[in-house]
């Protein structure tokens, strides 16, 4: 059965907890707000991306539209796509 975007949201926050050591942070952004406005780094974006191909078992593509990466929901919303 497919991953819901529901369902693809809460492994994020789980990579981004992973990687930042602390749910702290992660429990205090909403799905829909900007990560960069949120304080994520461009280093630890890349890091969640490219642990996101990990978890869920894809590359992302070179033309992936910048908006795609812009928040969790959005994140989320483009893997439960390609699922």
């Amino acid at each position: 059965m497919p991953d819901t975007a529901v369902d693809v949201r809460r492994r994020i926050r789980g990579l981004l907890v992973e990687l930042s050591g602390s749910d702290r942070f992660v429990d205090a952004v909403p799905d829909e707000v900007s990560l960069r406005e949120a304080g994520v780094s461009s280093t630890a974006l890349v890091n969640l991306l490219v642990a996101m191909e990990d978890a869920f078992g894809f590359e992302w593509d070179d033309d992936v539209r910048p908006e795609v990466l812009r928040s969790i929901g959005s994140l989320a919303d483009h893997v439960a796509q390609r699922r």
